[in-house]
């Protein structure tokens, strides 16, 4: 077997996670020290994709890349955008297809291939219209997407929403009370594959009428605001319950701000609570 067609299959058997420890390690160091390489990788990685939507995979692949592709929501976006690609793709496509199924971009490479120059501008400007809609179709899905997310958020928050109890798919984190002003040490949270929630209680330790939460990434953009939460009463102590659907996090140090608001609508300056979120297998 040649030395490339060697890598390529060590990089396919790493995206499907059937590297042992060792040779993991070294992949990844090399991705991390050699520009090319990761190029490579990320060109098999769209490869595998591409053969996941077009049901091309052996079972045993196909076993192994839906173990991978479905351990977090950064994977299972991938896996959405391909799909919804592949189809916009197969819908517009002006190329007809022959019965053995192929490529959509090898056609595209075919097409460019022709020696016919006005083919050829015809066929750049179609791929120019065609780009332009798949980014529409992009993020019209990572819109949809968050929208999804936030209509979640807003159930789950909302006045009288019922109140998730710890379970495989719930994670709860007790934050330090509302009185204890000023950021600490990071709130460890951890995700798996079947989190579905995180819930972060805390005491508000105070006559807030209710309270506005601010979570923010670790480069200060915001993931969300929430307004007029309403503590809840728990085996007879009054708590503020904050549920976040898991998809909405990633690994990452987040701050989460929490205002208090009086009944005449003034507010306290927040207390601010760090958040490390990382995924576990």
């Amino acid at each position: 077997m040649k030395d490339i067609e060697r890598e390529r299959l060590l990089i396919r058997q790493y995206l499907l996670g059937e590297l042992d420890e060792h040779d993991q390690e070294q992949l990844e160091q090399r991705v991390i020290t050699n520009p090319d390489y990761k190029e490579e990788v990320l060109i098999t990685e769209e490869e595998l994709l591409e053969e996941f939507v077009n049901g091309t995979l052996s079972l045993r692949e196909r076993e192994s890349f839906t173990r991978m592709y479905s351990s977090s929501p950064a994977q299972r976006r991938k896996i959405k955008i391909a799909q919804a690609l592949n189809s916009y793709a197969a819908e517009h496509s002006p190329v007809v297809q022959p019965m053995a199924q192929r490529s959509w971009a090898k056609s595209l490479f075919e097409l460019f291939s022709t020696k016919n120059r006005f083919h050829q501008l015809s066929l750049a400007a179609l791929i120019l219209v065609l780009v332009a809609g798949g980014s529409i179709l992009v993020y019209w899905l990572m819109s949809h997407e968050r929208r999804a997310d936030y209509d979640a958020l807003l159930r789950l928050n909302q006045f009288g929403s019922e109140l998730l109890q710890p379970d495989g798919s719930v994670v709860s984190v007790s934050l330090p009370p509302l009185s204890f002003r000023g950021t600490g040490e990071p709130r460890n949270i951890s995700l798996t594959k079947q989190t579905r929630t995180v819930q972060l209680r805390l005491d508000p330790s105070g006559g807030a009428y209710s309270f506005r939460a601010i979570l923010k990434r670790s480069d200060g953009s915001e993931v969300f605001t929430l307004e007029d939460l309403r503590a809840r009463q728990i085996d007879q102590h009054s708590i503020l319950v904050l549920q976040i659907p898991a998809q909405m996090l990633t690994p990452q140090v987040y701050q989460l701000e929490i205002f208090e608001k009086r009944a005449d609508a003034t507010s306290e300056s927040p207390s601010t609570f760090p958040l490390n979120v990382a995924e576990t297998p």
